[in-house]
């Protein structure tokens, strides 16, 4: 009985800031004589386990796909295949003004590009002190309504606190944000 049982496979981080580098874990089954990597940039590597690797900085966000085809001894392939999102920023902001009106243009208030901020709190508050939104979770955005009613054009403080995904270092952010319907 022939064992030629074989999958290629590999892990990597979906998305990536600009200046960090993609690991990739391969957990391929099977027989594996032979691999073929292929990470989309340019670079390709022949051996089980690759180094790191780095994507261009462009200003701009790019999907690359990363390939690994392995070979076993009956030569018998298999191909596996993923995106890599590389982003134009990671840097954290929160915009100074958004227009919740439904017109796919800045209809939410949140922390753009917190990909890196572990332990997050998005706080924002009306010219009242009352808390109207609470998040930990980034891609939580606030609509401009408190309990499913429109809250009026104006002025509106945010707090933002988190913790460094790299550096570990706690960071706390606070400033104003204009609601125009």
């Amino acid at each position: 009985m022939l064992d030629n049982k074989l999958k290629a496979g590999f892990q990597t981080g979906g998305i990536l800031c600009p200046e960090d580098a993609a690991v990739f874990k391969n957990n391929s089954t099977g027989a594996v004589t032979n691999y073929w990597w292929n990470f989309g940039n340019g670079y390709t590597y022949t051996q089980e386990t690759p180094s790191p690797q780095k994507y261009p900085v462009i200003g701009a966000e790019k999907v690359y796909t990363a390939q690994l085809v392995v070979e076993n001894s009956a030569h018998c392939f298999d191909t596996a295949t993923a995106r890599i999102k590389v982003l134009r920023t990671c840097y954290i902001a929160v915009p100074n003004a958004f227009t919740p009106n439904n017109d796919g243009v800045n209809d939410y208030l949140y922390p753009l590009n917190a990909f890196k901020a572990d332990n997050l709190e998005f706080n924002v508050y009306n010219r009242l002190g009352q808390l109207v939104f609470h998040s930990s979770d980034w891609t939580q955005k606030w609509d401009g309504k408190l309990k499913g009613s429109l809250q009026s054009t104006g002025t509106y403080a945010w707090m933002l606190r988190y913790t460094d995904h790299d550096s570990g270092q706690k960071v706390f952010l606070k400033g104003t944000s204009v609601l125009v319907r």
